[in-house]
Order: C-alpha cells, then sequence, then structure tokens
C-alpha cells in the first residue's frame, strides 16, 4: 500500500497498542530510528530512547504512527480467480482441464469417463435414429418380396420400434422428435 493512500490515525485509532515509527538524535548527532509499541506517542519515545544504542543524551526528534512500509509490508496483487483455482487444484492432487475458454478444476480420470459415455450416448443416439429411418424405409416396401414372412407390423417389430423411441426420448428429445418427424 502506498504511503500517500494509508490512513495511519484512521488505521492505528482503535487499536489500543499502536507501532510508532521513533527517531532518535544523540548529542554528538547520531540518529537511529526504530518501531515501538505504545498505547501512545510520548510512552513509545520513552521505550526508543531506553533501548536505543547510541551513547550520550538522546532525544526523539520525531515520532509518527506506522504505515505498513514500515513494518515490512510489501504491497501484491490479487491473484485471478484461475491462479486460485489453479493453486486449489495442486495443493488437492486435482488435474485442471481447459474447456473452451473455461477452466475445470477436477478428477481428471472422472472428467474423462464422464466425457466418454456422452460420447458413447451421442452414438448410440445416432445409430437408433439409423435404425428407426431403416426400419422406417422396410415399411414402405412390405409387399417385396413375398416369399417370405413379413416381420413389419409384428409384435417383435413394434417392440423393437417402441424401444428405440424410448431410448432415444431419454437420452436426447431433440434427435428424437426430429426422427419422429422424419420417419413416421
Amino acid at each position: 500500500m502506498a504511503q500517500d493512500t494509508f490512513n495511519a490515525a484512521l488505521f492505528w485509532a482503535n487499536k489500543p497498542i499502536k507501532k510508532f515509527v521513533c527517531t532518535i538524535t544523540s548529542d554528538n548527532g547520531d540518529v537511529h530510528q526504530c518501531i515501538c509499541g505504545s498505547s501512545c506517542s510520548d510512552r513509545a519515545a520513552e521505550i526508543a530512547i531506553e533501548n536505543s544504542h547510541l551513547q550520550g543524551v538522546l532525544t526523539c526528534t520525531d515520532i509518527r504512527l506506522a504505515t505498513p512500509e514500515d513494518l515490512g509490508a510489501t504491497a501484491t496483487l490479487q491473484p485471478t480467480i484461475k491462479e486460485k483455482l489453479r493453486r486449489f487444484a495442486s495443493s488437492n492432487d486435482l488435474r485442471e482441464v481447459d474447456s473452451g475458454g473455461h477452466l475445470l478444476v477436477g478428477n481428471l480420470p472422472a472428467i474423462e469417463h464422464v466425457n466418454a459415455l456422452k460420447d458413447q450416448c451421442n452414438h448410440l443416439s445416432v445409430a437408433l435414429i439409423d435404425c428407426l429411418s431403416l426400419m422406417a424405409q422396410c415399411q414402405q416396401y412390405q409387399e417385396y418380396p413375398k416369399l417370405f414372412s413379413n416381420p413389419i407390423n409384428s409384435l417383435p417389430w413394434q417392440a423393437t420400434i417402441e424401444t428405440a423411441r424410448a431410448m432415444l426420448k431419454e437420452g436426447n428429445l431433440q434427435q428424437f422428435e426430429q426422427s419422429k418427424a422424419d420417419n413416421f
């Protein structure tokens, strides 16, 4: 924090023990600066003089409330959310996955497994749509050939269609509605 923006009087106002920067000068001109803790500036000056390593007659020539810089604090920038997530991930043995500009933190094998399941579901949906499309096409040509029994509209045929529709509806409603509109 810069000294010109820090209000030491306001910061130390409600604290019972305050930190003061005391400048001690000896009668031979040596100067020493120290930080003392006290409830008031007069007592801080006394403590500074009592504990000074200077020799001779000592005087407290300047006293002021301490700033963060006086106490050794340095200004730091707040970490970004991504930096906080990365620290959290590294301290908890988690992995980070950058997904389209979004940082995800989690158990990488679990994330990969969920993504694989999503891919599997999408492949299954596409296969079921193809199946329904082929079955719809077969229904158009149910009269040909007449040499063997026709499975169309039989109980197994209807059960297969309804099962495929139920699986599609459960997995992906948009694909289900599209297949329903295209084929039946």
